[in-house]
């Protein structure tokens, strides 16, 4: 556990995998994924894998509500950097905790891995919110 501390994006993925306050729980679980992709796939440096893996994940743009003529209607906007990080961070633990594999450390090893070859939950909800922008597209003024 001697680099979760240190680095600011596994810090954060720590603590948006945090669940009633048990933080070292989720220390446990991010410090087992890390350990996974060193020992089980061979990966020299799994911080760096971590952080191509949530740039496959950032959103660029993503959809708002807004009244136009008494209604609502959904139009993209483009996503500023630092919640493009929080929103793939999000995607990726909902995407983990959706997995059926035995053990949280396995499931965000494995999403990880999928991230890298451009699939997996995270990828697929960062693609839908593509679509539905680029539905919605005719909705921006």
């Amino acid at each position: 556990m001697s680099f979760l501390q240190k680095d600011p994006l596994i810090s954060r993925l720590v603590r948006i995998l945090m669940w009633d306050g048990k933080k070292i729980t989720s220390m446990k679980i991010v410090d087992g994924a890390l350990m996974i992709l060193k020992r089980e796939h061979k990966i020299q440096d799994p911080v760096q894998f971590v952080y191509h893996a949530v740039e496959q994940a950032k959103p660029l743009i993503e959809n708002f509500s807004m009244v136009v003529a008494g209604r609502r209607v959904p139009v993209p906007r483009p996503v500023y950097p630092k919640r493009q990080e929080g929103l793939a961070l999000r995607y990726i633990r909902d995407a983990m905790r959706a997995r059926k594999e035995h053990g949280s450390a396995l499931r965000l090893a494995n999403e990880l891995l999928d991230l890298s070859n451009k699939q997996g939950g995270a990828r697929k909800k960062r693609d839908d919110q593509h679509r539905i922008a680029e539905s919605n597209r005719v909705n921006v003024k």
